[in-house]
């Protein structure tokens, strides 16, 4: 009876293994795709931190699952802790870096959140509330798409570059 059980466990044990390289790889793969294909670094960011870090995780969980022993386990499961922490800062400064030095923005993007929050003279971010539900769209999406961040942050003409309040902040400053 035991040897039946450790049988099933050792097969379970491999097919859970295998079964989580097969999800890391697809992911990494879709990450490498995404990487590919996007249109600018903005959304080729998001592909490969988004994708990439699942892929890893799923990889370096596969790793904890074939050696199973305490001290495996434990350094994965803080390589995937140190990864899910990292990757998503690494990523918004990445994007961040990029839209200050005006990466050029997709043809398809239609609105530009941080539209009159940078300062490119004095490399100063300006805090710019969220817009309120009724002028939540971009009356001038074509104005956004299809230029650098850069062009869209010195625009001389631009009349709608004062931030906007949002409700619920516009509330909590009052007080």
């Amino acid at each position: 009876m035991n040897e039946v059980m450790v049988t099933s466990v050792t097969w379970f044990n491999y097919t859970l293994t295998v079964l989580l390289v097969l999800i890391g790889g697809f992911f990494s793969v879709l990450a490498a795709v995404g990487l590919l294909r996007m249109p600018d670094v903005y959304t080729r960011m998001q592909a490969a931190t988004k994708a990439g870090t699942l892929g890893v995780g799923c990889m370096v969980l596969a790793v904890a699952t074939h050696f199973v022993t305490l001290d495996v386990v434990l350094e994965s499961l803080l390589v995937i802790v140190m990864l899910f922490i990292t990757a998503p800062i690494a990523s918004h400064l990445i994007a961040r870096a990029a839209y200050f030095v005006g990466s050029p923005l997709w043809d398809g993007t239609a609105y530009d959140e941080m539209r009159g929050c940078y300062d490119a003279d004095s490399h100063m971010l300006h805090n710019c509330p969220m817009p309120t539900s009724d002028d939540s769209v971009d009356p001038r999406p074509s104005l956004v798409a299809g230029r650098t961040s850069r062009e869209v942050m010195t625009d001389e003409d631009d009349e709608d570059t004062t931030p906007r309040r949002h409700p619920d902040r516009s509330r909590s400053q009052a007080s």
